[in-house]
């Protein structure tokens, strides 16, 4: 869901940065044509700023001229009464008002007066109604905007897990019996190999029931390393009202002997008692 919310929101940002671009793509900065005038002469091109000072030419007509300033930066020092380079001369046949911002077509074409300066001959004006940089920062605005609405829609439209018919949802305690804590009883009682792979080893008793097998799925209290043992080959019982030890085979691979008798079921166990699985020989003892 992380993964599907992070692509919408790119995907929105993209949108946004793209719609940007559009709605800018066809403008022209100022400074630009100022700097390097040769290269828009006779072209058609649009721009977008604030007028500054209206000239009527003849004087008391709407004929005449009127000075455009844009957002474009600009650098280095302007002679007294030249332009800035974020001002341009635009001709017209309507003069517009002082103070508002247009967004104005026309052909860049140079000043009868000066070869070098650029004047824009005016086909089209629209009220822009906001600078370029406003309405940019609007779009995005907006489009980051919707990107949030969808991502909590998606949040909060995300299915809850729901548990399948039939089956009970267990704690994460209940579920892994490692993390149950084990009852510690002093039984007085274990086991020593005597032969096979694990010879010398001693295995206290400590639980009312010890498994004995291979390692494998099933966690053993008494694990030994003889491949011929089964990972679940019996299991110690103590019964502390009667003082009783019984032994419980689980395997039918191979079978548990106690004393060399085979233990179909359980069997008791007496002190000294043998313990024979696979190639492994157990002696019980107990206090």
């Amino acid at each position: 869901m992380r993964r599907r919310v992070s692509v919408v929101c790119l995907a929105l940002g993209a949108a946004a940065l793209t719609v940007a671009a559009a709605s800018a793509a066809d403008q022209v900065m100022i400074n630009d044509i100022r700097a390097n005038p040769v290269r828009y002469w006779n072209t058609s091109v649009t721009v977008v700023g604030l007028v500054q000072e209206v000239r009527s030419d003849p004087p008391g007509t709407t004929r005449g001229f009127y000075i455009i300033q844009d957002e474009s930066i600009v650098t280095g020092a302007v002679n007294v009464g030249e332009l800035p380079y974020n001002q341009l001369y635009v001709r017209t046949n309507n003069l517009p008002p002082i103070g508002k911002t247009f967004k104005v077509t026309g052909t860049v074409i140079n000043d009868p007066t000066r070869a070098d300066l650029p004047i824009l001959k005016e086909t089209s004006r629209s009220s822009e109604g906001m600078s370029s940089l406003l309405k940019v920062l609007l779009i995005a605005g907006v489009v980051v905007f919707i990107g949030l609405v969808v991502a909590v829609v998606l949040l909060l439209a995300r299915p809850k897990a729901r548990p399948e018919a039939g089956k009970t949802t267990r704690l994460a305690s209940e579920a892994s019996g490692a993390a149950k804590t084990q009852v510690y009883v002093e039984l007085g009682a274990g086991l020593v190999v005597e032969r096979g792979p694990d010879k010398g080893k001693e295995f206290p008793l400590t639980k009312p029931a010890s498994t004995i097998g291979r390692a494998g799925t099933r966690k053993n209290d008494i694990e030994l390393s003889d491949d011929t043992v089964s990972k679940e080959q019996a299991t110690i019982r103590f019964d502390s009202g009667t003082r009783v030890y019984t032994i419980v085979n689980e395997s039918s691979t191979n079978p548990t002997k106690v004393n060399g008798a085979v233990v179909t079921g359980s069997a008791g166990l007496e002190n000294n008692a043998s313990l024979e699985m696979g190639k492994t020989l157990l002696r019980f003892r107990k206090a």
